[in-house]
């Protein structure tokens, strides 16, 4: 008779599976590995695996989840609610692209994978929603402090559709270096509070050009 595991214990190989299927996924592509390969990977059978996770897609659902919600962490972290709400937008920005940079095979599981199945992306809306709210936070502050207009879930999304199409240039190796995608972003956001009413946005810290390699991204402090 298998002995039951406590509450704990399943939680522990469930995050246990969920890292091994992380490094899987990001060396292989989501299409490329099989049930049994993450099982393997942990030294267990493919049958163990699935008593944890009903199917792959169920694997990748927590996956992106987990992932989306450290990345709304990082985004919430840049956020100080005492500091003037221009310079917050700033920081938050910097924020989603150091994300991107720093942590490059986490940021394409969130953004870069495939639709999930009716039946299992409801699973997936809450984290969706903190992200949305994460974003709407800094511009709902732009807009209370007189410094913008317009509907605030709007200005939210393109703000970071800018980013995210800014680190997708980068990510392919069209903005070598991060002076460049920093330099690119900031005017870009210039662009879009300057339509939604603002005058200025703080200037980015300098830093020096880092060159990356197409398709691969580096971080170097100076």
């Amino acid at each position: 008779m298998r002995k039951q595991l406590t509450d704990q214990q399943v939680e522990v190989f469930r995050e246990r599976l969920l890292r091994a299927a992380e490094k899987l996924f990001a060396k292989h592509g989501v299409a490329g590995v099989s049930m049994r390969q993450i099982a393997q990977a942990l030294g267990y059978s493919q049958t163990a695996a699935y008593r944890y996770f009903a199917n792959k897609d169920e694997i990748l659902v927590a996956m992106r989840a987990a992932a989306l919600d450290r990345f709304c962490e990082h985004l919430e972290a840049a956020f100080d609610p005492a500091r003037d709400a221009r310079k917050n937008a700033r920081a938050v920005g910097q924020a989603f692209l150091d994300f991107a940079l720093k942590h490059p095979d986490t940021y394409r599981l969130i953004f870069f994978t495939e639709n999930l199945e009716e039946a299992i992306a409801p699973r997936f809306a809450a984290t969706v929603t903190r992200f949305r709210a994460t974003m709407t936070t800094y511009v709902q502050a732009l807009v209370d402090g007189g410094h913008i207009e317009g509907d605030v879930k709007t200005l939210a999304e393109t703000f970071s559709s800018a980013a995210h199409g800014i680190i997708m240039m980068h990510m392919s190796g069209l903005l070598r270096t991060v002076r460049e995608r920093d330099d690119l972003h900031l005017a870009s956001m210039r662009l879009i509070a300057k339509g939604a009413g603002m005058s200025s946005i703080p200037q980015a810290n300098t830093k020096k050009p880092v060159r990356i390699a197409a398709g691969r991204s580096v971080s170097r402090k100076t």
